[in-house]
């Protein structure tokens, strides 16, 4: 079993446990870390010299012409606003305001205040990539963590049927909400927490969640895990089994803390 750890990244610590070659593990995990560390750059809106901050600054003047990559994320994030209803919102706000011309492969922004922001996509989008390189390079059991929030699960434990992922009550220490068992799928938990409050807003109001409340998303798809996980912290009943319903596979569970 090989183990690497990286701290600082994409707002957490990413651990990745993978089953294997000595060797061969150990220039994947470089390979990894390279990966997180381009990504954390593209999307990181608090990093000046990103392409997301680049977009922030002009896109709101004159229309910004972006990478393929980037290009394939902004026009995702329009269909996942479409998907959960519109809970799910890069701007915070109505990233129906983000002009997206595709003849031209272009961004701008109808409104002044709008900027986009990440959060709520990157790190599914990174454990996508990171999924797909471990595949690739023929491992069939890992398990890459972002500070338990966002988790993707290849194969299974060496020694079980599956990896075990505990969700912690963060308001109760010690106390343990529920132990997900994964096996090929991806985990995302969103909400509230002693250390972060007030960090995920309902776009149609402009305010934040203020209930004390976590949602778990297990979906084979990280970045669906990842956006699912966020939409249903804020939308209201009735909009959740609507937007559930786009997403037949998913398991959800909502815990009030």
């Amino acid at each position: 079993m090989f183990h690497g750890s990286l701290m600082n990244i994409m707002g957490t610590r990413l651990d990745v446990l993978m089953i294997g070659e000595e060797k061969l593990l150990s220039l994947l995990w470089e390979d990894i870390v390279s990966e997180a560390e381009r990504l954390h750059r593209m999307l990181n809106r608090f990093n000046p010299g990103s392409e997301i901050s680049h977009v922030n600054a002009h896109a709101v003047s004159h229309p910004v012409k972006v990478n393929d990559e980037l290009w394939t994320i902004l026009v995702d994030i329009k269909k996942y606003h479409q998907s959960t209803l519109g809970y799910f919102d890069a701007t915070l706000r109505d990233y129906n305001l983000v002009i997206l011309d595709e003849n031209n492969q272009t961004v701008v922004f109808a409104d002044k205040t709008i900027l986009l922001d990440m959060g709520g996509y990157a790190k599914g989008y990174a454990l996508g990539k990171m999924q797909k390189m471990l595949l690739q390079a023929g491992v069939r059991q890992a398990l890459v963590n972002f500070g338990n929030s966002s988790v993707v699960a290849l194969g299974t434990h060496p020694h079980g049927n599956c990896w075990s992922i505990g969700i912690e009550d963060p308001f109760h220490p010690g106390r343990q909400l529920k132990v997900f068992e994964l096996c090929d799928t991806s985990l995302s938990t969103s909400g509230n927490t002693t250390q972060h409050t007030n960090h995920i807003i309902d776009p149609h109001s402009g305010k934040y969640m203020a209930e004390r409340k976590l949602v778990s998303v297990i979906f084979p798809n990280c970045v669906d895990a990842e956006i699912l996980s966020t939409a249903l912290s804020v939308a209201d009943n009735q909009s959740i089994e609507a937007i559930k319903k786009s997403y037949n596979n998913a398991i959800c569970c909502i815990f009030a803390l």
